[in-house]
């Protein structure tokens, strides 16, 4: 499948399409609908050759490998097959109010979609990226034909270690994503990127699509690779936000200017430094960077200094007690036992096997 025959298949009206066309449905009776037993398995992906009435449509969007229960009177969707599905959102009906056990990114491939978001509303335009962390309350409005989203639904497993520490795991961003796809945080994040401009990401979203769609058989470890790259692509992107329930509250505070900040400031700031130049006490933003990352200011710091040490032993001839005394420390003995903690080797040892 090639990039113009993609697009001729995503935009074509599946049968349950067209019905939804023409069909009315309230929340209540979409949510029947979608928690009603025994619906034929063709329906669930939105391929149906099915003669069913109207008011006998079913609307979920996803594989059988799917179902629906209710939950303090909300839908949540549970994962009971394959660990990673990509489909299309279906246009011309509702996606009412509902959560995941799962990880979920979804991506406007086309078209204009008003999504609600932990009580939030959003406008999302074609190159809109979503990341979801598990329990995140979310819902669609009903499109229109032009209007393709794209559905990535993961368990943690298919986020493999090599993916979460090789990729994602080089700096603050990158651990605070990785946070996301691994549930290692109980605060309902997410993520918004904006990637219209960005040829690079769409081109590597073209491809995961053309695979799955194909009339091959897709290739699970084609798509984890193009994954690893749509990844690495997104860590480049400087346009996008993060978004945290019950936890950063204020509009005026942007998390990824923060994080971005102690990226390139770390070898020499402290975190009252840091609380002044973002307008915030000290004790506020250090309970926030805590939330975010799962570490404490501190600790943010710590790690990234001795990342800088480890590449200057690398990459220059510097002596150890200078590179020590760059990153801050004085104390030649501790500097050798930390960098040993983290990296299993001393300075030197490190610097001969590098």
């Amino acid at each position: 499948m090639n990039y113009e025959q993609l697009d001729s298949f995503l935009c074509e009206l599946t049968e349950l399409e067209e019905r939804l066309q023409h069909t009315e449905l309230t929340d209540e009776r979409i949510r029947d609908l979608i928690l009603t037993p025994g619906l034929p398995d063709e329906w669930h992906s939105g391929h149906s050759n099915s003669s069913a009435s109207p008011m006998q449509l079913p609307v979920i969007t996803n594989p059988p490998a799917y179902n629906y229960t209710l939950e303090d009177n909300t839908l949540k969707l549970n994962v009971t097959g394959d660990v990673f599905v990509i489909s299309r959102h279906t246009r011309f009906v509702k996606m009412i109010n509902h959560t995941h056990n799962l990880f979920e990114m979804n991506y406007i491939y086309s078209g204009t979609f008003y999504q609600e978001i932990q009580g939030e509303k959003f406008e999302l335009k074609e190159g809109d990226l979503i990341i979801l962390n598990k329990n995140v309350e979310h819902s669609i409005n009903k499109v229109g034909k032009d209007d393709i989203l794209i559905n990535f639904l993961a368990k943690n497993e298919f986020f493999d270690n090599s993916f979460i520490y090789k990729i994602l795991g080089d700096n603050i961003l990158g651990k605070t994503i990785a946070s996301i796809l691994t549930n290692a945080t109980r605060e309902n994040k997410f993520l918004l990127f904006h990637t219209a401009d960005h040829w690079q990401i769409k081109q590597t979203i073209q491809n995961i699509l053309c695979e799955t769609f194909s009339d091959k058989s897709t290739n699970r470890e084609i798509i984890k690779a193009y994954m690893t790259i749509l990844f690495s692509r997104l860590l480049e992107s400087s346009s996008y936000e993060m978004f945290l329930k019950s936890v950063v509250k204020s509009p005026n505070i942007s998390i990824v200017e923060l994080l971005a900040y102690i990226d390139k400031n770390y070898l020499n700031m402290t975190l009252e430094q840091t609380a002044n130049h973002f307008g915030y006490s000290p004790e506020h933003l250090g309970r926030i960077l805590k939330k975010v990352t799962g570490k404490t200011f501190s600790a943010l710091l710590q790690e990234q200094k001795f990342k800088h040490a480890a590449m200057l032993l690398q990459t220059t001839d510097r002596t150890i007690e200078n590179i020590s005394e760059e990153i801050g420390y004085s104390n030649l003995t501790f500097f050798y036992k930390k960098f040993h903690s983290l990296y299993g080797e001393t300075p030197k040892e490190y610097r001969n096997s590098h």
